[in-house]
């Protein structure tokens, strides 16, 4: 990640704040997630102040948190410290990381979450992380010519064209669900590593 977009992250959490509130997509998707065992390793890319982390590791998941924003990590941080401390271990490990230059291990993850960070380099990789069974889950914008996105995106490489999800990932994975939601410009996937 350039430095110029960390430190835009950086700005933004530090003017912002951060709300601890999970995805509501994310908790629709609760009873996919309690396929896994407790104890389950999941793996949140880019996540930011870790909203979504922490939802996993409620639901019983071991959670590698990575993202570039220390402030952001910053915040998760001091949430799992404050949950602890009230007696409510939560299993996240907050880690900075350069998703550009930082390798996934292959077979390493039950669930690997990609909410709204898009770089289509990684999408390979992220197919391998997935142990058997494994399930990725990726949820971020769809690029619709004339849509508000255009307003609200810097640049419409940082959203998915339609048809791109299924292109990328159905050699490789089962689809369990794909969405592609024009009027909300929202894409999602839910896909299934093979079994042997």
């Amino acid at each position: 990640m350039a430095e110029s977009d960390r430190a835009r992250w950086n700005e933004r959490y530090r003017r912002e704040g951060y709300d601890f509130t999970p995805a509501d997509w994310l908790r629709d998707l609760e009873p996919i997630l309690r396929e896994h065992t407790f104890g389950a390793r999941a793996l949140d890319l880019a996540c930011g102040g870790g909203r979504n982390a922490l939802y996993l590791a409620r639901l019983g998941y071991i959670v590698d948190a990575w993202d570039a924003s220390e402030v952001g990590l910053e915040f998760l941080r001091r949430e799992v410290e404050r949950l602890v401390t009230a007696g409510e271990p939560v299993g996240v490990e907050a880690r900075r990381v350069d998703l550009e230059r930082s390798p996934l291990q292959p077979a390493a993850y039950d669930l690997l979450l990609d909410a709204h960070y898009l770089d289509r380099a990684l999408f390979p990789s992220m197919c391998h992380a997935l142990r058997p069974g494994g399930l990725l889950i990726i949820s971020t914008f769809l690029w619709t010519p004339g849509g508000a996105q255009s307003s609200r995106l810097s640049n419409p490489a940082y959203a998915l064209q339609p048809g791109e999800l299924r292109a990328a990932f159905a050699d490789h994975l089962g689809i369990v669900s794909l969405v592609e939601d024009a009027a909300n410009e929202q894409a999602q996937l839910i896909g299934r590593a093979p079994k042997p």
